[in-house]
């Protein structure tokens, strides 16, 4: 019987010891308060002025690619008429591929930005996750930390790749 006492005794011990080992663990935060936040990307981008200076940079790119495809005109004039086609087509590839290029490059860069912004708001809010509203059904507005980020990223001067530079060879298409 003695026994019998002692081993409900431990036990009730052992499950005080885990329900505040428990309680310990958990975070002290306020009823209602989320660990998770959403941001509005398309919103974000648009507001805080990177996606005008993605523009910018996009604009600047493609009148250099369009001084290349002029250089690469000039020098279809000096080949013979059977290879201007291929050349043409050729430089047009190159262009092409360079467009491409830039365009992810530039978004690259601007992702980057939010990223960073969205990280060191995430540490300093102490917040879990912060996703997009693109993912969700319905987000509370007290959820959405699209203006704060926004105000966050409205000074942000982005450093984009350099520009394209061409020089034609030759005899061959447009080259970087």
């Amino acid at each position: 019987m003695k026994r019998n006492l002692i081993h409900r005794m431990a036990g009730a011990v052992m499950v005080v010891l885990v329900a505040g080992t428990m309680l310990i663990g958990c975070d002290a935060k306020e009823a209602g308060e989320a660990s998770m936040k959403f941001v509005n990307v398309e919103m974000v981008l648009v507001d805080s002025g990177l996606l005008k200076q993605e523009q910018d940079h996009l604009k600047a790119v493609n009148e250099s690619l369009h001084k290349g495809q002029q250089l690469a005109e000039k020098n279809y004039t000096s080949l013979p008429a059977n290879k201007v086609d291929a050349a043409r087509k050729a430089d047009r590839n190159v262009l092409t591929q360079q467009w491409k290029g830039q365009q992810q490059a530039a978004r690259n860069v601007v992702m980057a930005a939010l990223k960073s912004a969205t990280d060191a708001y995430r540490n300093d809010k102490k917040i879990g996750v912060i996703l997009p509203t693109q993912v969700a059904m319905s987000v509370s507005p007290e959820l959405d930390v699209s203006a704060d980020l926004t105000q966050n990223l409205k000074n942000t001067k982005l450093e984009f790749p350099k520009l394209p530079d061409f020089a034609v060879k030759a005899s061959g298409p447009a080259a970087k």
